[in-house]
């Protein structure tokens, strides 16, 4: 087995020479640089001196800390400079950005926030609210939000020594996550993490959800999440009264977002007063992982309270639910969960790996350390949420192929996962299939993370969670119940209830895998191959169409299902599919997210949908016909061929 590819260290720049780079720096300054050359500069050398002089200075913690602040400083400088203060016309930007690296506008110009710091001074816009208004159109029926993954606020309750100053700020979201992180990352990163052995709060620690739309409405000043539907929203004429968000901690699993808060009970609460208060059913509006929280409500509402459900009845959805519209919904799954849990790497990380690798031997050592330090961190830290593990791939070979037929979007795509050791060829590699991929998954973290491979365990073959049962003992009564399963699942006997499948396609999104094993790297095992390159793969991960997020056979294939499918859909639900192809516009015209957008998160901001769903909450539904831009029809045929002649085997009771 040939071992691990290294670089010779070289010799860090003595004082001398740093010196005489800060003079030259200096004088460089006064050359009043154009607006493009600034920024590039800039990025350059907080990309050289961030990588260089924190390895350098390690043990020094209070000058790392100061360089920490001069280099979030830095940043906001940056990104003012470049989008905000100075006027480059649209033409010369784009030519600017176009000349730039891959992994400088994938990783800091493409995420730079819109810097709008005083958003309730700015000119609003016609949009969608007022334009439908002066149409006519008035609320009618009350509406939820549930918010996804990563989208709401999370406010310190209890924590440790490190950080109990932090009382009631917030950990997550605002420039107060940031401030938090600054400050002392390892104490941040400490409260951010869920015990890998109960799946809930670490012990003297009690993150909590921002209650309320402020816990939703924009994760950082002028960058949106809820932020501008509600806000078209309010122009519609809705208010706190007949508009609520359901917000919750994103890290949990369904089950434990139930076990230690209630969460779908106030749910169920919630929904019957604002339909009881205003004699209107509701909407209900999710976004990304809210779906998954609102399929596995709706199953888990009607279910008997002695098989774990809320003991609503069969026709609770029916009575209190006007329509489910569902937004960019993983209904499959997402890919990049097995990668973020593997090696907390997906396409935006493995540019960190191109870059230690343009820099070769001039900082090999310290950009190896510091790039596998935080990436290790990282990967630790995702593995203890439940969120990502409800997010697992599901549906097997038929949706996401196998080494026979291919995938669904490409019979070229005959892996999941491909792996082999380090130094070898390609042609050496094994290739996972999802199912393989999931059991080895499970398999590598069954010690250090047991509560979630017990919860999740349904996802793997029986083979696969007879072998972890010696390792995980309780892993019979830990496995969560298969509530919300597109696949298995039948959709709520409700035929007065409408659903809308509202989601972006035209967009590259990850979908497949080539890993590196690194036997002696016991940082990091393994490692995205970011060298491998062809037409289809990019630093190591190949894409397929979708919404930069999620593929496409995740966002459309159920919804297509549901409108043929009697057994899934034996109400004959109303479904309907609309898809937004993706455009982006210079940002002179549609700001940092843009406003026609089919991006996973920016499809919040995309005014089309956004009338669409206006339209829907006013009692309109009828007015928002399908529309289908992508191939998702014939990838839908596709799949539901390969699932008749092959179908999935029924859920392990245990």
């Amino acid at each position: 087995m040939a071992p691990a590819r290294r670089r010779p260290a070289v010799r860090a720049p003595s004082k001398r020479a740093s010196s005489a780079s800060r003079a030259g720096a200096r004088d460089a300054s006064r050359a009043s640089p154009s607006p493009s050359t600034t920024a590039w500069t800039v990025l350059s050398r907080l990309f050289a001196t961030t990588f260089s002089r924190r390895a350098a200075r390690r043990e020094d913690v209070e000058r790392r800390r100061t360089r920490a602040r001069a280099l979030a400083v830095a940043c906001v400088a940056c990104a003012a400079t470049y989008l905000r203060e100075v006027y480059v016309p649209a033409a010369v930007r784009d030519t600017f950005v176009d000349s730039l690296p891959d992994w400088v506008n994938d990783t800091v110009l493409a995420r730079l926030p819109a810097l709008e710091l005083q958003p309730e001074t700015r000119s609003r816009e016609r949009g969608p609210g007022v334009e439908l208004r002066e149409r006519g159109l008035t609320p009618k029926h009350p509406v939820v939000i549930v918010p996804g993954f990563v989208s709401t606020g999370l406010e310190l309750w209890r924590g440790k020594a490190c950080g109990a100053h932090f009382f009631r700020r917030r950990m997550w979201g605002t420039p107060a996550m940031a401030r938090a992180f600054f400050s002392n990352q390892k104490c941040w990163m400490e409260h951010m993490r869920l015990d890998g052995r109960t799946g809930s709060d670490p012990e003297s620690v009690r993150l909590r959800a921002v209650r309320g739309l402020e816990g939703v409405d924009w994760f950082l000043p002028g960058y949106f999440v809820w932020g501008k539907v509600i806000e078209e929203l309010s122009e519609l004429g809705y208010d706190s009264n007949t508009l609520h968000s359901a917000a919750y901690d994103w890290r949990l699993s369904p089950t434990m977002l139930e076990r230690r808060d209630g969460y779908f009970t106030r749910l169920k609460s919630v929904i019957e007063t604002l339909y009881s208060v205003h004699g209107e059913r509701v909407a209900l509006l999710a976004h990304s992982y809210g779906d998954t929280i609102s399929r596995y409500f709706f199953e888990w509402v009607e279910t008997p309270v002695a098989k774990g459900g809320g003991g609503g009845g069969k026709r609770w959805v029916d009575k209190h639910v006007h329509a489910y519209v569902d937004i960019a919904g993983p209904m499959l799954g997402i890919p990049k969960t097995i990668p973020s849990l593997l090696s907390g790497e997906m396409r935006d990380t493995a540019i960190l790996g191109e870059l230690e690798g343009m820099l070769g031997g001039l900082l090999e050592t310290a950009v190896g350390r510091l790039i596998g330090t935080q990436i290790k961190e990282v990967c630790d830290t995702f593995r203890t949420w439940g969120a990502l593990w409800a997010m697992l791939p599901r549906g097997g070979a038929a949706v996401w192929g196998d080494d026979d037929a291919g995938a669904p979007e490409s019979g070229a795509l005959n892996f999941f996962l491909q792996m082999r050791a380090a130094g070898t060829s390609r042609e050496t590699s094994f290739n996972h299939t999802v199912d393989s991929a999931l059991g080895f998954l499970f398999e590598q973290l069954a010690d250090s993370v047991p509560h979630n491979v017990a919860e999740f365990s349904s996802t793997i073959d029986r083979a696969s969670r007879e072998r972890l049962k010696t390792r995980v003992p309780d892993l019979e009564a830990k496995t969560a119940p298969n509530f919300g399963d597109p696949l298995r699942s039948a959709l709520p006997r409700a035929p007065n209830m409408k659903i809308f499948c509202l989601y972006g396609a035209g967009k590259p999104t990850e979908r497949a895998y080539v890993y590196e094993r690194f036997d002696a790297d016991a940082l990091r095992p393994y490692q995205l191959d970011v060298q491998s390159r062809d037409a289809a793969l990019t630093h190591g991960v190949w894409q397929v169409d979708g919404d930069g997020s999620i593929p496409l056979a995740s966002l459309g294939y159920v919804c297509r299902e549901w409108r043929v499918n009697r057994a899934l859909n034996p109400a004959n639900v109303s479904v309907v599919t609309r898809e937004y192809a993706h455009r982006p516009l210079p940002l002179s015209v549609g700001g940092f997210q843009g406003k026609s957008e089919g991006d996973h998160v920016n499809i919040m901001g995309n005014e089309d949908m956004i009338r669409d769903l206006l339209t829907i909450v006013a009692g309109r539904a009828h007015a928002v016909p399908p529309r289908v831009v992508s191939d998702v029809d014939a990838l839908a045929a596709t799949i539901r061929a390969r699932l008749a002649a092959a179908p999935l085997p029924s859920p392990q009771s245990f």
